[in-house]
């Protein structure tokens, strides 16, 4: 990947940053305290479901680019070599889309009272498409990061964000609500069929075939997608974890600690997330170096979260109130100690993408539903809901981690490095 293709993605990941600041600042200036609870809830669950089928754009990516490398005058072979049809992961993707917003339209009315309350009947339908849509999106990003398209990949990103910005402008001139700013949010998923209608390359990259037959193909995808739903509940799904583990009463007060979540993991979390196919191709092609490959990667990291925490220890407060309010006013620690947490979402991110790389999925998928479970469990004790979020959010993603790591090093004598070259079908 050369610097032009780095920066591109860069600049277009930190668009959709400032795009997801603009609908946060908007919905706290345009919304009573309660009804912005209401719609930082949706943001989150509405991430979350984008966050579980982003697994779908993970697996893409490693199969795209295996599917390349074993290419045969120009084309993958329509079968594999015990005779059974290769899949076209677009359409796969569409129908695992479609088969997830049927599920959450026939369970919503389990879920949705407790998680949307009187908004529920409003913003299940917007969680119900967006989940169509962005499967569609996230097999686009998988086929383009695996093919190393990255100028298509960096558009891609930067279209979905200024369709976002675009319905956002006139739900405000209309007049802005819970709903008119869920479905704002929603649009962006489908500007990929912006891509299907206007470029035959996009039109092809849909329909390329994987690397494995129809079976196993879904079966990673699962794997992918359970750990993407287990990275989801701790990136973007926490305000709902929070909401599960905490009287109406104290969560209908915390708008200030759901703000401050989503602010402070942003800078961090969805520049990474833009990169984490690059990062994937990046391993997969440096499989023999194991954890040496992500070794400066972790150091960067870390170095951003420290400077990133004593910036949000100095300046976060007046920001807080600045762009949302006086009723925003957080304390300097706890914005601190969120945004050096949003660091260790980030490292279990990278040694998730790793684990991909070398394809244990198993492994994969097992490290973050390690993370997602300690932090949701820890999210019980008799604490504060600040000093809760805390130290669940530091706990389960190091849990994480040392899974992934464990696992890694632990392979390192079967394939004669950490990480090998060894491919097996079977993740341990």
């Amino acid at each position: 990947m050369g610097q032009a293709s780095a920066a591109g993605v860069g600049a277009a990941s930190l668009a959709s940053a400032a795009v997801g600041y603009v609908v946060i600042v908007v919905a706290a200036r345009t919304l009573d305290k309660q009804d912005n609870a209401a719609f930082l809830t949706f943001w989150s669950v509405v991430f979350l479901v984008i966050g579980v089928l982003g697994g779908i754009a993970v697996e893409t990516t490693r199969a795209a680019k295996t599917a390349r490398n074993l290419e045969v005058s120009g084309s993958v072979p329509a079968e594999t070599p015990d005779g059974r049809r290769r899949p076209r992961m677009g359409p796969v993707a569409l129908a695992v889309g479609l088969g997830t917003g049927l599920v959450l339209a026939a369970a919503s009315p389990l879920w949705a009272p407790p998680v949307f309350g009187t908004y529920a009947t409003a913003l299940v339908p917007v969680v119900c498409v967006t989940a169509v849509f962005y499967a569609g999106h996230a097999v686009m990003m998988g086929q383009f990061g695996g093919l190393g398209r990255w100028g298509t990949y960096s558009r891609m990103i930067a279209s979905e964000s200024a369709v976002r910005l675009a319905v956002l402008v006139v739900v405000v001139l209309i007049g802005a609500t819970v709903a008119g700013l869920a479905w704002a949010t929603a649009a962006g998923t489908a500007a990929w069929l912006l891509f299907m209608l206007l470029s035959p390359q996009s039109r092809r990259a849909f329909l390329q075939r994987s690397d494995t037959s129809l079976r196993p193909y879904l079966r990673t995808v699962w794997h992918a997608c359970m750990a993407a739903a287990a990275s989801a509940s701790l990136v973007v799904g926490f305000p709902v974890l929070l909401r599960l583990t905490t009287t109406d009463s104290v969560y209908l007060e915390s708008a200030a600690l759901l703000m401050a979540l989503s602010l402070t993991r942003a800078p961090l979390m969805i520049p990474l997330q833009a990169y984490q196919g690059v990062a994937i191709t990046h391993f997969m092609s440096r499989r023999s170096e194991g954890l040496k490959a992500v070794a400066p990667i972790f150091g960067l990291v870390i170095g951003v979260a420290v400077v990133g925490a004593a910036a949000a220890w100095l300046l976060g407060p007046w920001l807080m109130v600045a762009f949302f309010g006086e009723h925003y006013d957080m304390s300097p620690a706890v914005l601190a100690a969120l945004t050096f947490d949003a660091g260790f979402l980030a490292l279990l991110t990278l040694t998730g993408a790793l684990t991909i790389a070398s394809n244990r999925h198993r492994a994969y998928s097992l490290g973050w539903v390690t993370a997602c479970v300690v932090s949701f469990a820890l999210l019980w004790l008799p604490l504060d809901i600040e000093t809760r979020t805390i130290i669940s959010l530091a706990a389960g993603p190091l849990c994480g981690i040392a899974v992934h790591l464990w696992v890694i090093v632990r392979s390192a004598p079967a394939s004669g490095a950490a990480g090998g070259t060894k491919r097996s079908t079977a993740a341990p």
